[in-house]
């Protein structure tokens, strides 16, 4: 009699257990899930970094010496046409020269070839003859457009002959500046450049 109460009550209490047994099953469950995730992006990210690893050392790389040198032909004629060339052109595109005392450097091998090497561009114009007061002092601008690059002007001023010279930059333009204009100086700037073109415009100093 005593050994079976004993084995009832024993199983009266693993009843009362049992009520929290799936809970505890489940919490279970989900940090095995967690464990076995965290375990497959590990493995995953092992494997990548040695695949990577190992494509880098099957792999060589190497950089090849190589120049590109001064060649090309000169006067290479054919027809009415003529045409003269080279690599390894330095300061490529519209040079800006550098200027100092009387001299003048333009770099590159063929500084204002993109231009023909006389002769007008048909659209040179005197845009602009503006006398300015200036801190006490009359200053007039005068503006050259559509030159071609590398030609050169010169600006006389029809009131007391007093002229500027200057060249024409790589965007065909010029300009000329007269400082120091008595007041209500008046005239006409006449402006010429070396190809032959000329142009003029009037200007009133306050």
């Amino acid at each position: 009699m005593r050994r079976e109460r004993k084995n009832r009550f024993l199983m009266g209490a693993a009843r009362k257990d049992y009520k929290y047994e799936p809970s505890l099953i489940r919490m279970d469950t989900m940090i095995r899930r967690k464990e076995i995730v965290m375990n497959m992006r590990i493995s995953v990210a092992a494997i990548l970094v040695l695949a990577f690893a190992g494509l880098s050392r099957g792999q060589e790389f190497s950089i090849f010496w190589w120049t590109i040198d001064g060649g090309g032909a000169m006067r290479t004629t054919g027809g009415d046409l003529e045409l003269s060339g080279t690599i390894g052109q330095a300061d490529a595109g519209p040079a800006t020269p550098m200027t100092g005392g009387g001299f003048e450097l333009t770099g590159g091998f063929w500084p204002g070839a993109g231009a023909p090497e006389e002769g007008c561009t048909g659209a040179e114009k005197l845009k602009k003859a503006k006398c300015t007061d200036r801190n006490g002092e009359n200053q007039l601008k005068v503006s050259l457009t559509g030159g071609r690059p590398g030609d050169t002007f010169v600006v006389t001023l029809s009131s007391d002959g007093d002229s500027k010279a200057g060249t024409i930059n790589s965007r065909g333009k010029g300009k000329a500046k007269f400082n120091n204009r008595p007041p209500g100086d008046s005239g006409v700037a006449s402006a010429e450049w070396g190809c032959g073109a000329v142009d003029e415009k009037e200007y009133t100093c306050p």
